[in-house]
């Protein structure tokens, strides 16, 4: 049996703020009717953007939260939980089967508990979360100070993240891989291979698994003496730029660490544009494992990241939160997931 708390008549209502304030309280102060305040809240009908803007200052300053199905008494849970992945604010989820493994893994495991999850459009803003009665959140590689995170923790949504905010990285509960040591496997791995001057090729998202490939990177640069050759592909950009910068050096790369999956299909259409053998000329290894990965001529060498694993334990980790909210003050929540260097033909064996 789910321990979920079902609504239950009289108490105060869910959309009642415990500072005294209810939607009229909310028009009031906005000086618009109670219909343009519900309106603005919910997202629905012609409401101007500033009076929406003004309407949803009002509601934070006094602690209003919107409830447009009223399904239950504030502190009542409804067995929703939303999952939203942010990378596709920038047009289009990167590594789709890790993406889809995260989903199917955390679906399963709130069905388990009694839960349903949903897909939330990504917003900068946090609208679409205004209008859906969630107990909770999980968000898939947050921005560095995500503004959608600071929307939701004002509203009082139970969040975890899989990555981390890199400003607030112990604001919020997260699960994650280590990525420094995914880093370092995979370098240490070309380094055994043989390859003298191994490169990186990641992105600037300012997401955590871009920057801490970058700050692994250098460290194991400058404790092996490895030159530092690396590259980042701009958001919204072709990563064969970034890819071609690199392999176009003097001082080109024997070997490339890519961090997308994306990133070895660009890196190994620019080796065919140069004319470089995939593994003689330059050996690749890719940060997360996928179908491209594995189909691709040479297959690619690549870290097997676990999605599945994440899903599952960021699912069990915003239950516990939505089921007992103290824990949130008492215990962050931060889980590491081991991941596994899958080695393939794009890399040589050991020397």
């Amino acid at each position: 049996m789910s321990d979920v708390t079902q609504p239950k008549r009289g108490g105060t209502p869910r959309g009642a703020s415990a500072k005294g304030g209810g939607l009229r309280e909310v028009a009031r102060r906005a000086g618009v009717s109670v219909t343009t305040a519900s309106h603005a809240l919910n997202g629905v009908g012609r409401v101007g953007a500033d009076t929406r803007e003004r309407v949803l200052a009002v509601a934070a300053e006094i602690g209003y939260r919107a409830n447009p199905n009223a399904r239950g008494l504030r502190g009542a849970r409804t067995g929703l939980l939303g999952l939203t992945h942010r990378t596709a604010v920038e047009g289009g989820i990167t590594d789709i089967e890790y993406f889809v493994k995260i989903v199917n893994a955390a679906t399963w495991t709130a069905m388990a508990h009694d839960y349903s999850l949903v897909l939330v459009p990504p917003s900068l803003d946090g609208r679409p979360f205004d209008t859906l009665p969630l107990d909770g959140t999980i968000v898939i590689d947050p921005l560095t100070d995500d503004p959608l995170l600071t929307r939701l923790s004002g509203m009082g949504v139970p969040v975890v993240t899989t990555g981390r905010d890199l400003s607030r990285k112990d604001a919020f509960p997260w699960v994650d891989n280590e990525l420094s040591t995914c880093a370092v496997a995979a370098l240490d791995h070309l380094a055994a291979t043989g390859a003298r001057r191994i490169g990186l090729l990641t992105g600037s998202t300012g997401q955590s698994y871009d920057e801490d490939a970058a700050r692994a990177y250098r460290d194991w640069c400058a404790r092996t003496g490895n030159p530092v050759l690396m590259d980042r592909a701009e958001p919204g950009t072709d990563s064969t730029e970034a890819a071609h910068r690199l392999l176009a050096r003097p001082d080109r790369p024997d070997a490339l660490y890519v961090v997308m999956e994306k990133f070895g299909f660009a890196t190994l259409a620019v080796c065919r544009e140069l004319g470089l053998r995939v593994p003689e000329d330059v050996q690749i290894v890719v940060g997360a494992d996928g179908e491209f990965a594995r189909s691709a001529r040479p297959a690619l060498t690549a870290l097997d990241l676990a999605p599945e694993e994440i899903g599952k334990q960021a699912a069990e980790l915003l239950i516990g939160l939505v089921q007992d909210p103290a824990r949130a003050g008492a215990d962050p929540g931060h889980r590491l997931v081991q991941a596994t260097l899958l080695p393939r033909d794009s890399t040589r064996p050991a020397a």
